[in-house]
């Protein structure tokens, strides 16, 4: 098989993510709304669309949330989203080292790669524009959550990015993230490869009991892969 499509998410996996902005803004933005969660239960829910996310922490027991509660949760989301926007609009937010390098590279083998991710499409934008992945050709298409019906790890996501792109199957893509929810939709697309990554929100014992082909512990260990297979590539 020859992959035609590298699939990554953003926050942890391609961006930098040092002190878990992502996950404070979140909590933040609960709290302020009186409800509170420990670190690690929030971290639980981290890759999927922040309205389920928050919908999933609020339920008790899967259990459909009430009108009270629907709007408690639409206003923790839209919190969370003002904070988490207005931070990447004002400080200073950089890529995972490597990335760059890794985009080019896998551009020279003819493989495309788009960005998929929880985020909403308007706190996507701000960080593709700043980064200038978009700008300087090294994406060739992103997508969101809140632009298919259901987000991680549904494969709605990589369904689309496949129809868009022209890719012959989603046997030749590979998911590339650093959450449960990033391999449980690499492995729901029928993605050939479900790579995950250790240098962003879980480490290796959270991650490992997720079906996966391999976990990296950087960027650079994907172009090993593919080289030590060259079957992989074009």
């Amino acid at each position: 098989m020859t992959f035609e499509l590298f699939v990554f998410d953003i926050a942890g996996t391609t961006l930098n993510d040092t002190g878990g902005i992502v996950a404070q803004c979140f909590k933040q933005a609960l709290e302020e709304n009186d409800q509170h969660f420990s670190q690690d239960q929030i971290n639980t829910v981290m890759g999927y669309r922040k309205i389920d996310a928050i919908r999933m922490l609020l339920s008790e027991d899967a259990a459909p949330l009430s009108a009270s509660e629907e709007k408690q949760a639409q206003d923790i989301h839209d919190l969370f989203l003002q904070k988490i926007n207005t931070y990447y609009l004002e400080k200073d937010i950089r890529e995972i080292d490597g990335i760059s390098e890794l985009f080019s590279e896998l551009a020279n083998r003819g493989i495309k790669i788009a960005l998929n991710t929880g985020f909403s499409r308007s706190t996507t934008d701000i960080i593709v524009q700043k980064l200038g992945w978009q700008d300087q050709g090294l994406i060739n298409t992103s997508i969101t959550s809140d632009e298919v019906a259901e987000g991680r790890p549904y494969p709605d996501m990589i369904n689309t990015l496949v129809s868009r792109l022209g890719i012959s199957s989603n046997s030749a893509v590979a998911k590339v993230g650093d959450t449960p929810s990033d391999l449980l939709e690499g492995k729901n697309a029928d993605c050939g490869l479900t790579i995950g990554v250790l240098y962003g929100t879980h480490t290796k014992d959270q991650l490992v009991k997720y079906d996966h082909d391999y976990l990296i512990s950087a960027p650079s260990e994907i172009l090993a892969i593919l080289d030590s297979e060259p079957s992989l590539v074009n």
